[in-house]
């Protein structure tokens, strides 16, 4: 195989790999209020792989693999951010479900003392 076939097939699996991240971004709340504890895990340790490999490619000069990445993660994102698709995937795998709010408890005002 030659060089040019290699980038390709690399550029293209690294493609491949990265829409499902991208889509499970996508799927994840977007306000930090509403991530679980779980889901910012997952999300730091994917995307610090993601990063790691990224920057290891940016040095070895690799740029068709490196766009391969970013394009993948951001059609993910937008496959992730299609209404229809959302809901059916918060209904498929409560994983991705945002933390319910909790209820702040009620102050009982006083009464005056006279």
């Amino acid at each position: 195989m030659d060089s040019a076939t290699m980038e390709i097939a690399i550029s293209a699996a690294l493609g491949v790999v990265c829409v499902p991240c991208g889509t499970f971004l996508g799927l994840i709340p977007m306000k930090a209020d509403q991530v679980t504890t779980k889901q910012s895990r997952a999300s730091q340790m994917m995307c610090f792989i993601i990063a790691l490999v990224f920057i290891g490619l940016l040095i070895a000069e690799r740029d068709m693999e490196t766009w391969a990445i970013v394009a993948g993660l951001l059609i993910g994102f937008g496959i992730g951010k299609i209404p229809p698709f959302h809901q059916w995937a918060l209904a498929k795998w409560p994983f991705l479900e945002p933390k319910k709010p909790v209820a702040k408890p009620k102050r009982v005002k006083k009464a005056k003392k006279k």
